[in-house]
């Protein structure tokens, strides 16, 4: 569920906090007052490309916070899954600055991606634009909401479907490599025997190229260290401790004391013996023979000239080696590999076309049930005439999704023919069919919150009230908020919000506000005024239609 919206410079708004609550929330204003502006705060808190024009005032940065409570379990697990913190209480807190130079994103307090950021609200929330209905008029949606319908099963078969196609691909791309004469058979060969006998020579191992160039560049600058630490030899023997130990020690026995000063002179003599010793071992260490110095670079030398061909990769190019390898035997063996190479794509090819099969055969089993789900809803929303059917016609070739070609058909009067849903419906009539569809999808598989940005354009009267009733049953089973312009849907509200354009400081600003009872009826008699007068009819009239709703919801 969405709890709470809050925004801060952005477009119109100079900072507004909303507070969301199950069922029916429904957003009103007047034309231009900035209810879009709203919708595209939380467009931008869902992961949107930020832009400087978004900044009311460009001193200021611009915030917009989004809060939701999360409870489905499968969700939880998917949100955790992206390694993202959440709390016992499923807290999901989405957070986006934008400034003249930045653009911060965050979840949960931790820095996220905005395609991370889409990825996790898409689970949470389903935003209905007033021009999404047009979406209808590609065939692509139509078939992404018959699979939807479907839900679990249709995601496993599809999954099949492109894990399939993946490997057909593959294999194809194996058989192209045997579309060879013999000409350029032998060539290949012949550069393979090169590259291949190269890397076996060669004999790389991992680590050994970093190991080396250590090596070697200590090696290099072993005149300097021997030079240096000959010079710090020669300065420690110069020191003859031993010699100041012995003339303390005779000292000592006239007087104790100097006892103290004996000690720490035989623990320094210990200190300078040991190291002049070790000094002794490296230098000899740093001696090396010119040869094993030659060698270690041509060593290097030879490695490095290899990696420059496999991006300086041991993995990359003990992989090439394997891969040579088997291509040398293949092409050694070459009539019988390709003919096993067509095998496989036979194979393959077969396995795909029985999954797309299936695929299909579940998808027109399905249909017949959506088909008789959609009707009844459209019947409910004033189509009472309507007829309507899923065409679901084989494509020459099978995609990751099969090889259906699925379209929506619909005849809306009485004697008109059934076509293509895309050549038949209005704006208006496009808007409602989406509203079936998604009242259909939102009972079984939807998000727990939607948003619909007046999908109420185009329609009136009974219709609207019609609406208004098939919004309040989405509603009980999901957290709704909408902007409308209609007073029937307005009436329907739970929790109404008004939004307001006013001048403040010689600046416009957007304002939101709650409305308690009295300011319902008073926003749905300004919603059936025609003047915006609001006389004691038109609110005799807002108390009818509010108090008749809140009947419908009992």
């Amino acid at each position: 569920m969405l709890e709470s919206l809050a925004v801060k410079n952005f477009a119109l708004i100079k900072e507004a906090h909303i507070d969301f609550k199950n069922n029916l929330n429904v957003l009103t204003g007047e034309t231009g007052s900035g209810k879009s502006i709203l919708i595209g705060s939380i467009n931008l808190a869902l992961g949107m490309r930020a832009s400087k024009d978004y900044m009311r005032d460009e001193n200021e940065d611009t915030t917009v916070s989004i809060a939701f409570e999360v409870k489905d379990k499968d969700t939880l697990d998917f949100i955790k899954e992206q390694d993202i913190p959440v709390d016992e209480d499923g807290k999901i807190i989405i957070y986006r600055r934008i400034t003249k130079d930045k653009n911060i994103a965050k979840i949960n307090d931790e820095p996220s991606t905005l395609n991370k950021i889409k990825e996790v609200t898409e689970k949470l929330i389903d935003i209905y634009g007033q021009h999404d209905g047009e979406s209808l008029r590609k065939n692509a949606k139509h078939i992404e909401f018959l699979d939807t319908f479907i839900g679990a099963e249709s995601i496993n078969k599809k999954e099949i479907v492109s894990k399939l196609y993946t490997e057909l691909k593959a294999k194809k791309e194996k058989l192209a490599t045997f579309n060879l004469d013999e000409r350029m058979r032998l060539r290949e060969i012949d550069i393979l025997k090169y590259e291949v006998d190269e890397l076996e020579k060669a004999n790389l191992k991992a680590g050994e190229e970093e190991e080396l160039a250590d090596k070697f560049k200590l090696i290099s600058n072993s005149k300097n260290i021997i030079e240096s630490l000959t010079n710090a030899l020669n300065a420690l023997q110069d020191l003859n401790l031993s010699a100041a130990v012995k003339e303390v020690k005779s000292a000592v026995k006239y007087d104790d004391s100097l006892n103290d000063i004996y000690s720490s002179l035989m623990d320094c003599d210990s200190i300078v013996s040991d190291s002049i010793k070790e000094l002794d071992k490296k230098i000899d260490q740093y001696d090396i023979d010119e040869k094993d110095y030659a060698s270690m670079e041509n060593r290097l030398d030879l490695i490095r000239g290899i990696l420059a061909k496999y991006n300086n990769s041991v993995g990359k190019a003990l992989s090439e080696f394997e891969y040579k390898k088997k291509r040398l035997v293949e092409l050694a063996d070459y009539d019988n590999e390709k003919k096993k190479a067509e095998e496989d794509v036979a194979k393959a090819e077969k396995k795909l076309e029985k999954a797309a099969v299936e695929l299909s055969d579940l998808r027109k089993q399905y249909a017949k049930d959506f088909i008789v789900k959609i009707i009844e809803e459209l019947k409910d929303l004033g189509f009472l005439d309507v007829k309507f059917d899923i065409n679901i016609d084989r494509k020459d070739e099978i995609t990751r999704d099969g090889f259906d070609d699925v379209t929506f058909m619909i005849s809306l009067n009485t004697g008109e023919k059934m076509r293509a849903l895309s050549d038949v419906a209005s704006g208006g009539e496009l808007s409602r069919i989406m509203l079936s569809i998604k009242t259909i999808l939102s009972e079984s598989f939807g998000t727990e919150t939607l948003i619909f940005d007046e999908i109420d354009a185009g329609i009136s009267g009974i219709t609207a009230s019609k609406v208004a009733s098939k919004l309040n049953r989405i509603a009980k089973n999901h957290q709704v908020i909408l902007i409308t312009h209609l007073p029937q849907i307005a009436a329907m509200a739970d929790n109404h919000f008004v939004i307001k354009k006013e001048v403040a400081d010689d600046r416009t600003i957007t304002t939101i506000e709650q409305l308690d009872n009295k300011g319902m009826i008073d926003e749905i008699g300004r919603l059936i005024s025609s003047s915006g007068e609001l006389t004691n009819t038109v609110i005799a009239n807002a108390k009818e239609l509010k108090e008749s709703a809140m009947k419908e919801k009992e």
